[in-house]
Order: C-alpha cells, then structure tokens, then sequence
C-alpha cells in the first residue's frame, strides 16, 4: 500500500443516518402530534379529577358530620303503623324476664275500652284527659290537659295472674321499676318508628286482689326528645338487665323520665257519651 493513503479498517458500506423529521410525510408528523396532544389532554384531566376527589375526601373528612349516624337500634318493626306495634309490643315483652320466663305479654293498639254492655266490644276512646300534680303548689286542679287519643298508641301490660296480674315474685319497689323501663323502652320503640304518634300510654299490672286502681305511664314524644336523637343504647343497655340489677347512670335517666309521669287510670264519658281516658298523678 503505497504511503499517504489511508487505509479503512473495515470495508464496509458508510452507516446511514437515522431517519428523520425530513423524510416523515407531513401527514404522519400531524397524525403524532394529535395523539401526542390527546394524551396531554387526557392525562391533565385524570390529575384534575384526581385533585378535585382528593379535595372533597379532605372536606369531608374535617367536617364534624362526615362520620354516618349509627343506627338507633340494632331492630326496628317493619309494615304498616298497625303491625309495628304488634311487633313493638311483642318484641320488647320478651326482653323482660324473671327466673327466665316472661314476665308479661303486652297487647298494643289505639286507645279502646270494653262496651260493659251485652256486646262486649272495644270502643275507641275519644280523649286522654291528664290531670295535674298539685303537690308542688305549680299546678292547679283545673289544669288539665287534653290529649287527643287518635294520634295515641295504648300498651296493656299483663300477667298470668288473676286480672292480669304478676303470678310469680312479689310486687316490691324493684319490680315497678323494671315495669316502668319496660314501658320507656315501649314508648321509645313506637314515638322513633311509628307514624303519626305524639303519646304513648302503658297500662301496668295490678297488683293481686285488684283492691288499688291500676296504674300508667304516659308519655308525649316531648318528654323524651333528646332520647330519640340518640342510639337507644345510650338511654338502655342492649342487654335488659333483671329485676333490681338496673345500673345507677340508667335508673336515673328511666326516673326522670317516668316518674313523674306515672299515673292513676279512671274512665269517664264525655257529653256525646264517648269514653275519655283520665289519668291522675299517683299521690
């Protein structure tokens, strides 16, 4: 190889170069820039979207209220007004024990008396008449209240025994209250789940012999307002407890409430020769 001349290593075709922007037809280059704006455009809303739910979620979440309400009770009755409080009734009786029976059944239903007449039949009653506790001097004997009975659901409390008295145990103090938190739980059930309900009235047993007049508690939806707002579990433990074993933070809430509404039951009739419900405080 005479000097001077390089000499090529390998003897080879010179590479060429990659293709480029220049030899793309211009449709093509069009086509790739839309899709590349496409995906501008997808992938920026993706991150908006993202961004506005990352948002919300944080507004939520520092609001008080974010958290859904519990449920007030772990059972509610279902159907018509009617068939609730069958079940409310029959629900709730079965909850209340002693030595492991039933204590009572509990009838439920609008307001009626028995026609002493040959027939025998339940007569609605017109009206609640509430008489007033005069004992603290705040009330006067005329001050009664009228309640209208046909926005009023009754519960009939009965025993085994004669009359519908408690055959077993004896009728002592713990007993009666037992029988008032069985009416309060009564009363809860039917103002949270029944329609069209502003009192509830719970018969009580007599006690044996029948010598004393039976006794009630009455209630109005506005007597247990801030209870109904709540879970029933925070007004009564879930678990119904027996006779004489009510916890103290629990027998407090169930004696406000209910004994100052406890009452003597009595009937008249009005001038049309309609029944009235008369209820008077317990001395």
């Amino acid at each position: 190889m005479s000097e001077g001349v390089e000499r090529r290593l390998i003897d080879a075709e010179p590479a060429k170069p990659v293709e480029g922007s220049a030899d793309v037809p211009r449709s093509e280059r069009a086509r790739r820039a839309g899709y590349r704006r496409r995906f501008a455009v997808i992938y920026g809303s993706l991150a908006l979207i993202g961004g506005i739910a990352i948002g919300a979620l944080l507004v939520l979440v520092s609001r008080p209220d974010a958290v859904p309400n519990p449920a007030w009770s772990s059972w509610e009755p279902t159907g018509s007004s009617n068939a609730q409080v069958l079940q409310i009734a029959d629900h709730v009786a079965k909850q209340y024990k002693f030595q492991g029976d039933q204590l009572v059944v509990a009838l439920g239903g609008r307001p009626t008396i028995t026609d002493a007449g040959n027939t025998n039949a339940e007569v609605p009653i017109r009206a609640i008449a509430v008489r007033p506790d005069t004992s603290t001097g705040q009330a006067e004997e005329d001050d009664i209240e009228l309640v209208d009975a046909s926005q009023s659901i009754e519960y009939v409390l009965c025993g085994l025994g004669d009359g519908c008295s408690i055959s077993q145990g004896a009728p002592t103090e713990e007993r009666g209250t037992f029988l008032r938190r069985q009416s309060l739980e009564l009363a809860l059930y039917t103002f949270k789940y029944v329609d069209g309900v502003d009192s509830v009235t719970v018969i009580l047993p007599p006690l044996p012999g029948g010598q004393t007049p039976p006794t009630a508690v009455f209630l109005k939806r506005g007597d247990v307002k801030s209870e109904l707002s709540k879970p029933l579990s925070q007004t009564l433990a879930p678990i119904t407890p027996t006779i004489g074993t009510i916890k103290a933070t629990e027998l407090q809430t169930l004696n406000r409430i209910t004994r100052p509404r406890l009452y003597q039951v009595g009937y008249t009739q009005a001038q049309d020769a309609s029944p009235v419900l008369i209820l008077s405080p317990v001395p």
